[in-house]
């Protein structure tokens, strides 16, 4: 499988597990992001590895359950709210979902809404 199918497919297993009406996606970033209520929150990519919004203050819990920081194309990180999940991670329905929920919390604490 190439890895554009797995940004696929895992796009396609994101769109069934956001149910917010204030959805809207966007190829950004050589993936597609989901945009909730105008925060990104995540982004499937190629080879079926997601970019996750999280809450900076929860980075290193993050970091202990497998994300890893989001490494730009010069080495620098993409900055304490960015973390990238594993494939093999978000396999898993339920690990996926859990990673959609705080990527979409992430933004509510953005627009001070948590």
């Amino acid at each position: 499988m190439s890895a554009s199918d797995e940004r696929e497919q895992l796009a396609a297993r994101i769109r069934g597990i956001v149910t917010d009406d204030d959805v809207r996606e966007m190829r950004m970033f050589g993936g597609i992001g989901f945009m909730v209520r105008e925060a990104l929150a995540i982004v499937a990519e190629g080879g079926g590895s997601a970019m996750v919004r999280t809450d900076p203050r929860l980075r290193a819990d993050r970091l202990a359950r497998g994300a890893v920081p989001v490494v730009m194309g010069n080495g620098r990180t993409m900055g304490d709210a960015w973390l990238r999940i594993p494939a093999e991670q978000v396999a898993d329905d339920a690990e996926l979902a859990d990673w959609v929920a705080i990527g979409i919390h992430a933004g509510d604490v953005l627009r001070g809404e948590a």
